[in-house]
């Protein structure tokens, strides 16, 4: 027969497995803020913020911005290839994008607003 300390060793141990594994798992889906779907063309402007900041793409993708806030932002490349203009409130953009590289912008009215695009 067992004594108490044998099975509360045996229940820490248990417990200690459980936890790794736990720890494991949830590190596999930790997303960074990134979104890598290729599949996904959404960035939704929001609380002074573009989410996700950073979109991975397929070649060929059309991305769709869509301002959520109350006050007014722009979509702009930081090296002139796309400009939104003015969006106001539920107002989109898009921009196709036709090659593999990465795509710094910003908002040209909060330049704080940084995102990228991934072209793969």
């Amino acid at each position: 027969m067992k004594t108490n300390i044998e099975n509360s060793k045996g229940i820490l141990k248990l417990i200690a497995i459980m936890f790794i594994i736990l720890n494991i798992s949830a590190g596999c889906s930790k997303s960074d803020n990134k979104n890598t779907n290729a599949g996904t063309s959404e960035v939704v402007i929001q609380s002074f913020a573009f989410s996700p900041s950073t979109i991975t793409i397929s070649v060929n993708t059309t991305v769709t911005w869509t301002n959520k806030d109350a006050a007014a932002h722009t979509v702009t490349s930081d090296i002139a290839l796309f400009d939104s203009g003015n969006l106001a409130t539920n107002a989109t953009y898009s921009h196709q994008f036709t090659t593999i590289g990465t795509f710094n912008y910003h908002c040209t009215y909060h330049p704080a607003m940084l995102a990228k695009v991934i072209v793969q």
